[in-house]
């Protein structure tokens, strides 16, 4: 649990999160990718509490090298998965911070996920958990987890083009 004098603290990954949403809504990928440790993983677990991404498969389990793929793939304009381009919303909420600043956080908080593409919203609930490297007076993502509520529901995740 955060003390009191860490609020700033708080407040400024709060800041970089929110920034990290507000990336993702607006589709500028390619700066979200910048957010990222060169050696970074982006992983999002195919069930419910997944210990680890080389045991199981993932619905993401990416490097930084694969994340820059997918985004030139979304990119381009004979991608049918993204025609017409979904919009998207993510929420984020209950944010929890822990660590020492100097080295490294665990940032915790509850998403709402929400696309809109073909006359259909769908909605997804998860937590995110970020590792976070201080960087040049904010942070980078060391490695980002997604675990979705319905993570191991029979159909539906396939269709995901825009990361969580």
């Amino acid at each position: 649990m955060m003390a009191i004098p860490d609020i700033e603290l708080w407040f400024a990954v709060q800041r970089f999160v929110f920034h990290e949403a507000q990336l993702l809504d607006e589709r500028r990928l390619r700066e979200w990718l910048e957010l990222f440790t060169p050696e970074a993983e982006y992983w999002v677990p195919y069930t419910w509490e997944q210990r680890s991404p080389r045991d199981h498969v993932s619905l993401y389990w990416e490097t930084v090298p694969l994340l820059r793929m997918r985004i030139e793939r979304l990119e381009h304009e004979a991608t049918a998965s993204q025609l017409p381009h979904s919009r998207v919303n993510h929420h984020l909420t209950n944010l929890t911070v822990e660590g020492d600043p100097t080295v490294a956080l665990t940032a915790q908080a509850y998403l709402l996920y929400v696309e809109y593409r073909r006359d259909e919203q769908r909605t997804f609930s998860g937590r995110c958990t970020w590792q976070l490297q201080p960087h040049e007076g904010s942070f980078r993502i060391a490695h980002k987890r997604v675990d979705l509520l319905n993570a191991d529901q029979d159909s539906g995740h396939l269709r995901f083009s825009i990361p969580f």
